[in-house]
């Protein structure tokens, strides 16, 4: 499998869940990690596309806009993908959410989401709070798992 981890993060946290995600996805098959600022346009090289931001003003940041507004639409056609993101612990209604934005966009631009868009939790600091790593470990895990099974070789004897 070869997945591609794109991220936006103001103050680190994003990018530590980003590569907790890209460690466990890694145990899979080849794994790139890339900024906003620097990742692809075009994921037709990849089987697995999972992008996320921190929230900021009930969504997504403007990086993380601008980003998504430059990918190839037609790279992102059914390609599988996932989303998440890095909030505040309100609920969801007061804070929004960058991963539900990012999901959203997703859908409209005809992606296959392979999972429910996650949140990780972050105090006022900001830091991740206790815990969170580990939570996408398992949520990494959890995405991998819903992946469609493809190249399954057989032989005979």
């Amino acid at each position: 499998m070869n997945t591609v981890v794109i991220y936006a993060s103001r103050s680190g946290n994003t990018k530590k869940v980003a590569d907790a995600v890209a460690e466990v996805l890694g145990e899979r098959g080849t794994v790139e990690i890339h900024s906003v600022d620097d990742a692809p346009k075009d994921l037709r090289p990849f089987d697995l596309v999972v992008i996320g931001g921190p929230t900021e003003a009930h969504g997504m940041t403007p990086p993380m806009k601008g980003y998504l507004d430059s990918i190839e639409a037609s790279s992102i056609h059914a390609k599988s993908c996932a989303a998440f993101d890095t909030r505040l612990a309100w609920p969801r209604l007061l804070s929004g959410s960058a991963a539900e934005g990012i999901a959203r966009w997703l859908r409209e631009h005809d992606a296959s989401l392979v999972a429910s868009p996650e949140s990780f939790i972050v105090s006022t600091k900001p830091e991740l709070q206790p815990g969170e790593l580990e939570h996408a470990h398992r949520w990494a895990r959890a995405v991998a798992q819903l992946l469609p099974v493809t190249g399954i070789a057989t032989s005979v004897i």
